[in-house]
């Protein structure tokens, strides 16, 4: 009797085990009823990656995921609400079903339920995830632990029952180790070693959580795993897998990505969505670097190589990205796309920071809002000991660092750009600076509002800013030129030497310029001798910048900063008091060191751990 009564636990267990999906179309003869009965729903716990031991750190949390399945071919014609309940008398069941290694029931000190409404939608036969918090508070050292679930109350429907074995298992072991591979926590996250690793990471983020990677060695992207699509010139053969951003539609999905000073070599997207590493950073992506990374915009989209977007715009919505350490070295074709904002390392910078990050990149575009940075910034946005080279090419409002803001900004959640340079050759139409293009506000004349924008101890250290750039075809076929002004037109044309059209009450406070900048010959059409290069001391909203008036010309607003007067640009950061923590100082032009310690972002520890986070939600 007891070996017949074994047999059927052992089956229900392990029926109970398989996915909802698997259920779908068979006969469950035995499991509340025959495939004939009038019943509407018999229902059981199903528990997310029911065969995964969650293993949790002394004092540390994770959450587990759990749905209700049914039997049924038809559950309900109405959407059901559902819940459970902690089912104490299932660990009898589950320790039938493991005779050699029996669990304990879980104590109601290690979990709690964080969500634990369930919908189950009209006709469905699975319902929405209910989250359980569970936390290593009581437990012995490498105990496997048991929390068995079962289906509690169920509104819409008075006409249910559960199933034979109704139970759903989540197993807990509180250890010092972790699985093999990580589970992406903050303690043991992912380990990223292959190209193909690299690829899965789309499949294991969620949205409304944060998601641990972190890199074992560098890993080369040229050659991408085979899709499940054959090749039809070459029978045999698939294509290869293309890169898929990894957060998009919602953006919720939260990630933390540590490179570990590793790099990442021959990265490619071309993908239609924000086309990028990230897609939209909702998180912290921190020590890695990224060589000749191409990001080929076929859409209409704004675009960096690591993310289209850097958090969003709205900051209530709660998605903020911040990056430290990272060095991007690539290119950005900007050139097919219709909508402005093309950047080095981001398209749009919403709600974010990046600290101690580089970029030595080529970005072209046709567009407005363009910079080896970001291409344009919303409100809570800061850039700090940040430097950029390369060749960047735009329309209007276009900059070493930053192209320009966006709307009418808000003075208590100003812009800060501090302690940064560029060297990047700069070529747009106009509105273009060797830090930023465009710092002012949509809707008034520069001379008349208060953005609350910050550049502060910045370098300018331009060879060339070269303004009246022509633009013609897209892609490969990109040209720019001189172009040829109508005659005696100067009342837009505003670039500077550290700000292209700048705000007269922004804070502007010890920033330098290359005293061998080329302002070129054919700049503001010919008025070279009109838009002069000088001096100009520091301002803010109580003593405003006093650009100096050119006859014509009432959309002249350049900020040039301050000749420097040291002959090498790491004797002009020095002058300007940079850290020699963060900044090394030994050739004529500083680098970032890649220790630098840089915040307000935590930095991660040598665990892989975040100070003063107790579980891995967002």
């Amino acid at each position: 009797m007891k070996k017949t009564l074994y047999s059927i636990l052992l089956c229900g267990l392990a029926l109970l085990l398989s996915s909802c999906e698997k259920e779908n179309g068979k006969s469950y003869a035995g499991y509340g009823g025959n495939t004939e009965s009038t019943m509407r729903g018999v229902f059981y716990a199903a528990v997310q990656d029911a065969e995964t031991v969650i293993k949790v750190l002394p004092g540390k949390s994770k959450n587990a995921q759990a749905q209700v399945c049914a039997f049924e071919t038809s559950v309900s014609d109405v959407t059901l609400n559902i819940s459970f309940k902690v089912a104490p008398e299932g660990l009898a069941v589950y320790n039938a079903a493991h005779p050699t290694e029996p669990a304990e029931l879980l104590p109601s000190s290690a979990y709690e339920f964080v969500s634990n409404n369930m919908m189950m939608a009209r006709f469905n036969k699975t319902s929405t995830y209910a989250k359980i918090k569970i936390t290593a508070n009581g437990l012995e050292m490498d105990q496997l632990y048991v929390l068995p679930l079962v289906v509690d109350k169920v509104e819409g429907t008075d006409n249910w029952e559960l199933a034979q074995q109704p139970y759903g298992f989540i197993k807990v072991l509180q250890t010092i180790e972790g699985p093999v591979g990580g589970d992406g926590s903050m303690e043991f996250p992912y380990e990223l070693r292959t190209v193909e690793d690299m690829v899965a990471m789309g499949e294991k983020l969620i949205a409304g959580e944060k998601v641990y990677f972190k890199m074992m060695n560098d890993i080369d992207m040229a050659v991408m795993p085979p899709s499940d699509v054959e090749d039809p010139d070459n029978p045999g053969q698939f294509i290869p897998k293309k890169w898929v951003p990894l957060n998009l539609g919602a953006y919720t999905k939260g990630i933390d990505f540590d490179g570990q000073g590793h790099t990442i070599s021959n990265f490619y997207c071309d993908y239609a969505e924000y086309p990028s590493f990230f897609g939209v950073l909702n998180g912290y992506c921190h020590d890695v670097k990224f060589i000749n990374a191409y990001v080929d915009v076929k859409s209409d989209a704004r675009v960096g190589i690591l993310a289209g977007y850097c958090g969003l715009q709205d900051a209530t919505k709660g998605i903020r990205g911040d990056c430290a350490r990272v060095h991007i070295q690539g290119t950005l074709d900007h050139t097919k796309s219709t909508k402005y904002g093309a950047g080095g390392f981001f398209g749009f910078m919403g709600t974010g920071a990046a600290y101690a990050c580089s970029a030595d990149v080529v970005v072209k575009s046709k567009l407005n809002n363009v910079g080896g940075f970001a291409g344009y910034c919303g409100k809570v946005v800061e850039i700090v000991d940040c430097w950029t080279t390369g060749t960047i090419v735009g329309n209007q409002r276009v900059g070493g660092i930053l192209g320009g803001t966006v709307g009418d900004d808000d003075p208590n959640v100003p812009i800060r750009i501090a302690n940064c340079y560029s060297t990047a050759k700069i070529e747009a139409s106009f509105g273009i600076g060797g830090i930023a293009g465009y710092l002012a506000k949509a809707t008034a004349l520069p001379a008349t509002v208060e953005p609350g924008n910050i550049v502060e101890n910045c370098i300018a250290w331009n060879e060339e800013i070269r303004a009246n750039v022509k633009f013609s075809g897209s892609g490969s076929d990109f040209t720019y030129t001189p172009g040829t002004p109508a005659a005696g037109d100067k009342s837009h044309y505003s670039c500077g030497a550290v700000v292209g059209y700048c705000a007269v009450k922004n804070t502007l406070t010890n920033n330098l310029r290359n005293p061998a900048m080329a302002y070129n010959t054919n700049i503001f059409f010919d008025y070279s001798d009109a838009f002069s290069l000088y001096d100009m001391p520091n301002s803010s909203p109580a003593i405003p910048m006093s650009p100096i008036p050119v006859d014509g010309a009432a959309h002249n607003y350049p900020y040039h900063g301050t000749a420097a007067t040291a002959t090498t640009l790491t004797a002009a950061a020095q002058s300007l008091g940079w850290s020699a923590d963060i900044w090394d100082f030994s050739g004529d032009v500083p680098t970032l060191r890649p220790d630098a310690q840089v915040g307000p972002v935590p930095d991660v520890t040598a665990g892989g751990q975040l100070p003063g986070f107790d579980n891995n939600d967002l």
